[in-house]
């Protein structure tokens, strides 16, 4: 069973297999609640992918016991995300994790043309996923616009996937948004703590 440990989020995101994006400034706690995901899903085969480096295996170890059957893969560029997700395809998941799936293209963007084809073909593959049974969840980092935030390729992103969630870090909380066309819905918030999240609304 695939579970964040709060059951209205979960009923949100997990209702049936789709693609849902989540995205916050600098630790808002999108890491933090992706790797909470692989340590509460019981027996659940679980790819995660870390366009960041390995710095979330120290995170994760600190959690404590995984309930899930994990497999983490670790890219560095555009091009070896496409090379991960494409593998991805070979075997079956539960859920598929990339975190965070816009860094490669931020990179690149502006100085190669193929990125946008390369970027849009990713998410392309990551929702055939979803028609195949598959939950994905994406973190995205985002950039600042006018005193508010968006996730960086914003328009490929909401294209392609299901729903988008906000983060939100006010003090030591953090708060989850539903963005809706009418604005934003608080859904949950949470502390992070040492052995992973406690949810404080959910």
């Amino acid at each position: 069973m695939i579970t964040t440990g709060c059951e209205t989020l979960d009923a949100r995101i997990f209702k049936k297999p789709s693609m849902w994006i989540i995205y916050g400034m600098a630790s808002s706690g999108k890491t933090n609640l992706a790797l909470n995901i692989i340590k509460l899903s019981k027996n659940a085969k679980i790819l995660y992918v870390s366009t960041e480096g390995p710095l979330y295996q120290e995170r994760l170890s600190q959690m404590g016991s995984i309930t899930s059957k994990p497999v983490f893969a670790e890219v560095v560029s555009l091009e070896e995300l496409l090379l991960a997700i494409c593998h991805a395809l070979t075997e079956h998941w539960d859920l598929v994790i990339v975190d965070s799936i816009n860094s490669p293209f931020r990179a690149v963007a502006v100085e190669h043309k193929y990125a946008t084809s390369a970027f849009n073909f990713i998410l392309a593959v990551l929702k055939d996923l979803t028609m195949k049974g598959v939950h994905v969840i994406l973190t995205a980092q985002v950039r600042a616009i006018e005193e508010e935030e968006e996730p960086s390729g914003i328009k490929f992103l909401s294209f392609w996937t299901d729903g988008m969630l906000r983060l939100e870090r006010i003090n030591d909380r953090r708060r989850i948004y539903l963005i809706t066309p009418a604005g934003e819905e608080l859904i949950s918030e949470f502390q992070i703590v040492n052995d992973g999240i406690r949810w404080l609304k959910c």
